[in-house]
């Protein structure tokens, strides 16, 4: 593989899954620095490939590659390279958003507190939602608490970040808002994005690739406008 390029390459791999419709192998690469969207007609294919992509689960057939610098010292275990989200994550509920977004990077000593604070204050004024980062997530609204979940993850420091139905429960506004998120995400962090069921206009605004569960197969696109020609055929 082509370190510089391709992150993770697919080889027919079918996910080791109790779910039979989960029978088609998916053939693909993710590149370094792309947003690569998931799509179908069923949410939990969807997520199935999303964690056999991410080595959560591991194919029953097939294989799956990554470049190296995706692994930790056990070259079967992935480290602080691959970020997962998934639809119900949820933050720490008796730590505020601040302290929810340090955790993880103090426990893992990923600076001194100081050098922590300051990536936590920069990362937050990437979108100005004017909340109270300060309050225990009870009191979050879904879009405050999706934010916090992925600066959480930003923290860490990943290459790749996969996020499960990111815009589920949000609003036109903020799925537009947390849309042009994710694609500087990419664009300005050069981190590869990979999302699952998520709606056409971030797809024909953003999507590097689209990898297409249907009925009979699994197809893969790297022209947005090749993808909906053939969704509306």
């Amino acid at each position: 593989m082509n370190e510089k390029q391709i992150l993770i390459q697919a080889n027919a791999a079918t996910p080791n899954s109790e779910i039979p419709d989960l029978i088609s192998p998916l053939s693909c690469e993710i590149e370094v620095g792309s947003l690569v969207c998931i799509l179908g007609q069923r949410i939990n294919p969807l997520n199935t490939y999303m964690e056999m992509l991410a080595g959560i689960i591991q194919p029953s057939a097939g294989s799956l590659d990554y470049c190296d610098s995706l692994l930790g010292n056990d070259s079967d275990r992935h480290c602080l390279a691959v970020g997962y989200i998934y639809h119900d994550s949820s933050l720490l509920s008796i730590l505020n958003g601040i302290e929810n977004i340090k955790a993880p990077a103090m426990y893992h000593h990923l600076g001194t507190n100081d050098e922590i604070d300051r990536e936590v204050e920069l990362l937050l004024a990437e979108i100005d939602t004017r909340a109270n980062h300060k309050q225990l997530p009870a009191f979050m609204d879904t879009f405050q608490k999706r934010y916090l979940l992925i600066i959480r993850a930003i923290m860490l420091k990943p290459k790749v970040l996969f996020i499960e139905n990111p815009f589920m429960n949000l609003d036109r506004e903020q799925v537009r808002i947390l849309g042009e998120y994710l694609a500087k995400l990419v664009n300005e962090k050069n981190i590869t994005v990979i999302t699952s069921n998520v709606n056409l206009d971030f797809v024909q605004r953003y999507a590097d690739q689209i990898i297409y569960l249907s009925e009979e197969d699994i197809q893969v696109f790297k022209e947005r406008d090749t993808f909906i020609s053939t969704i509306q055929t």
